[in-house]
C-alpha cells in the first residue's frame, strides 16, 4: 500500500518513513501542502499522514480541500495542539484520526495499520485490471463476471498484484505481505501459490502468463507494454473535433469579410468609396490577417496583411488598386480550399515540447510514441552533453530525466537545469531511491519523482498533469474583438491549465476586469471604440491595477507599433499567429517575474 506523508519536519518524516518502509509500505514525502495536493492529483494513495503546521498553509485547510475534491482515502492529522476544539475542527474537515505530538512511533504505525484495515473493510472500491475485477468487501475475484474459486492465499496474492499492478514483488516481499504475523514459509510456498493462481486464471480464460516472472527479481502482473504494441501516431479525435467545430463556426464569417473587401475594390473603381466602407474593409483585412493563419490558411493571412497595408495608403493609386484586386482574388482562391488540418493542429494542439534525457533508446522511443500521440514535440538526449546542447537551442516545456546515480554529475546537472529554467517542470525517473535521494532530488529542483520501472503512458501522463499545473492558479483575461482569435486561444491554452476569461467587446473591459481580477492581461491593439493601447494606458494610471502584467498579441509587426505598446506600459509583445507553447511560455515567464517582484517588495 502507498502512504503520503505531508510535513516539513524532515527528521521526523525520515524516521516515520523508514519505519513504514520496514513494514513494506510504499512512502512518498511532500514538505508543503501544495506539493502534497500535487502528489494526490497524480497518484493513488491508500492513506495520507498530514501535519497541521505546514509552511504554506495549515493542514486542516489541506484536509478540507482533499475532501472537497472527492478523495476518500483515510487522513491522519498530526499536531502539537491538544485542545478538544482543535480535534473537532480537524475531524469536521475530514480527518479520520488525530494524533497529538510527541507520539510513540510504534503506536502511530499501529494506528496507521488500523486505518488501512478500516478503509479496506468499509469503503474499498472494486479493483479492476483488464478483464479482472476484485471486490475487497466480498473477497471475490471475477473474470468477465465469471467467479474464480481462489483459496485465501491465492486471493491475497491476487489483491496484492492488483493493488500494485506496476510493481515487481520478490518472493520475500510476498511472504511478508501474505504471512504477516504468521510463521513464514519458504519461497517454495510462494512458487506453489503462483502456479495454482496461474492455472485458475488460465481456466477462466486469461493468458497463462498473466502473472509474469521477472527472472532474478520476482513476479508482477503482465503490463500493458507486454500486451500491446504502441500504434503509430494518429490524429487526436478530440483535437480534430475542435478543429472541425472551430472552422464550421467561423468560415461564414471569413467569407463575409472577404465580400466586404470585394465591395470596397468595386467601390474604388466606380468612385463610390465612403469612409464607412473604407474603415470596414480595413477592419476585415486586419481580422483576416490575425485569424486565417490559426485556422489553417497561412498564405491567406499573408495576403490579408498586404491588403491591410494597402488600405492604410493611397487607395486611389492605380498601382495600389490593381495590387489590391489581385490580392483579394488570391485570398478568395485560398479560402476555396480546405484548411490545412496539420497547420491547425500545430496551432491548436498543446505543442508541449518535451526533452527526454535517458540512456535507454528503446524505452525512449516508447515514450516518444506516446508523447507524439498526445500532440507533444519531443527531443531525445542519451547523455547530459546532448541535453545541454538541446536546451541551449530549443524552447523546452518540460523535461523527463532518468537519473542513474543520484549523486555527482546527475544532481549537479539537475540543479543547473532548474536554475537556468526555473519555470520548466522536471520529472525525475529513478530506481530504488531511498529517502535521502528523494530529498536531494527535490532540493535540486525535481518537480516529481517516478519510480523505475514506470510505464511510458504513466510517465507521459505525469508530464501532461505537471504542465497543466503550471498555469492552474493563474487567471488570464484575453481581450480581442475577433471571436475567431478568442476561440483559438482558448483551445490552445487549455493544456496549460490557465483559468481563461475572454472578452470581445472592449467597452465592457472595466466591468469584466473587476469581476475576473486576472493575474495577467492579453490585449489586441486595434479594436472598435477603444484600442488596446488606450486600455493599457488606463491601467497604468490606476492605483489598483497599475502593476498588472500586460501582454500585447497583435498582427502588427512594425517597430513603431511595438515602441508605442511599450511606451504605454506593455510588459511583452507577440505577433499573430502564435504557437500555443510560445504564448504559454511567455505568459508563465511574465507571471513568474511578476510574483518575484511582488514577493520582494
Amino acid at each position: 500500500m502507498r502512504i503520503l506523508l505531508i510535513d516539513d519536519d524532515e527528521e521526523l518524516m525520515e524516521v516515520l518513513a523508514q519505519k513504514l518502509i520496514e513494514q513494506h509500505y510504499a512512502v512518498d514525502i511532500a514538505n508543503t501542502g501544495e506539493m502534497g495536493r500535487e502528489f494526490i492529483a497524480l497518484f493513488n494513495f491508500d492513506l495520507v499522514v498530514l501535519d497541521w503546521m505546514l509552511p504554506d498553509v495549515d493542514g486542516v485547510q489541506v484536509c478540507k480541500k482533499i475532501r472537497d475534491q472527492g478523495y476518500t482515502m483515510p487522513i491522519m492529522l498530526l499536531s502539537a495542539r491538544d485542545r478538544y476544539t482543535d480535534k473537532v475542527a480537524a475531524l469536521d474537515a475530514g480527518a479520520d484520526d488525530y494524533v497529538v505530538k510527541p507520539f510513540n512511533f510504534d503506536e502511530l504505525t499501529a494506528r496507521i495499520r488500523a486505518l488501512l484495515r478500516r478503509d479496506v473493510n468499509a469503503s474499498s472500491p472494486i479493483l479492476h485490471w483488464q478483464e479482472l475485477s476484485l471486490d475487497p468487501k466480498t473477497y471475490e475475484v471475477r473474470n468477465q463476471n465469471q467467479l474464480l474459486p481462489l483459496t485465501p492465499k491465492e486471493y491475497a496474492l491476487m489483491e496484492l498484484f492488483m493493488r500494485h499492478p506496476q510493481r515487481v514483488f520478490s518472493p520475500s516481499a510476498i511472504i511478508d505481505n501474505l504471512w504477516a504475523g504468521e510463521d513464514p514459509p519458504g519461497e517454495e510456498a510462494v512458487r506453489t501459490h503462483i502456479k495454482g493462481l496461474r492455472q485458475k486464471l488460465k481456466t477462466a480464460g486469461m493468458p497463462k502468463d498473466t502473472i509474469k516472472t521477472v527472472y532474478g527479481i520476482g513476479y508482477r502482473l503482465k503490463s500493458d507494454d507486454d500486451l500491446t504494441i504502441v500504434k503509430p501516431e494518429k490524429p487526436s479525435t478530440e483535437i480534430s473535433q475542435k478543429i472541425a467545430h472551430a472552422w464550421t463556426r467561423f468560415q461564414d464569417v471569413s467569407w463575409q469579410r472577404l465580400t466586404i473587401l470585394e465591395q470596397f475594390t468595386h467601390a474604388v473603381i466606380n468612385q463610390q468609396i465612403t469612409n464607412k466602407l473604407h474603415n470596414e474593409a480595413r477592419n476585415c483585412a486586419h481580422k483576416l490577417a490575425g485569424s486565417l493563419g490559426t485556422f489553417g490558411f497561412p498564405q491567406g493571412s499573408t495576403f490579408a496583411k498586404q491588403i491591410e497595408s494597402l488600405l492604410t495608403s493611397n487607395v486611389h493609386d492605380i498601382a495600389h488598386l490593381r495590387r489590391m484586386e489581385e490580392l483579394v482574388a488570391l485570398l478568395k482562391l485560398e479560402l476555396q480550399h480546405q484548411p490545412s488540418e496539420k497547420l491547425i493542429r500545430e496551432s491548436l494542439d498543446s505543442n508541449i515540447s518535451l526533452l527526454i534525457i535517458l540512456d535507454d533508446p528503446i524505452y525512449s522511443q516508447e515514450l516518444v510514441n506516446i508523447a507524439q500521440q498526445r500532440g507533444m514535440k519531443t527531443q531525445i538526449a542519451l547523455d547530459i552533453t546532448t541535453a545541454k546542447e538541446i536546451i541551449a537551442q530549443e524552447s523546452i516545456t518540460a523535461v523527463l530525466y532518468k537519473i542513474v546515480f543520484p549523486d555527482g554529475e546527475d544532481l549537479i546537472f539537475l540543479a543547473q537545469l532548474h536554475q537556468q529554467k526555473p519555470q520548466v517542470p522536471i520529472i525525475v525517473i529513478i530506481e530504488d531511491a531511498c529517502l535521502s535521494d528523494r530529498l536531494e532530488i527535490v532540493d535540486k529542483g525535481g518537480g516529481l519523482i517516478l519510480e523505475y520501472p514506470v510505464k511510458p503512458i504513466t510517465a507521459i501522463n505525469s508530464v501532461t498533469q505537471l504542465v497543466k499545473n503550471l498555469g492552474a492558479r493563474a487567471k488570464v483575461l484575453i481581450v480581442d474583438d475577433d471571436p475567431q482569435i478568442l476561440l483559438s486561444l482558448e483551445l490552445s491554452l487549455q493544456p496549460w491549465g490557465f483559468q481563461l476569461a475572454t472578452l470581445d467587446d472592449p467597452r465592457k473591459f472595466w466591468d469584466v476586469l473587476e469581476a475576473v481580477k486576472p493575474d495577467i492581461l492579453v490585449l489586441d491593439i486595434e479594436m472598435p471604440e477603444i484600442n488596446g493601447l488606450e486600455l493599457c494606458q488606463l491601467l497604468r494610471i490606476d492605483r489598483h491595477w497599475q502593476q498588472l502584467p500586460v501582454l500585447f498579441l497583435t498582427v502588427h509587426q512594425d517597430e513603431n507599433t511595438q515602441h508605442q505598446a511599450f511606451a504605454h506600459g506593455a510588459d511583452d509583445y507577440i505577433c499573430k499567429p502564435v504557437i500555443s507553447s510560445v504564448l504559454a511560455s511567455r505568459l508563465l515567464n511574465r507571471l513568474q517575474r511578476s510574483r518575484f517582484f511582488l514577493n520582494n517588495e
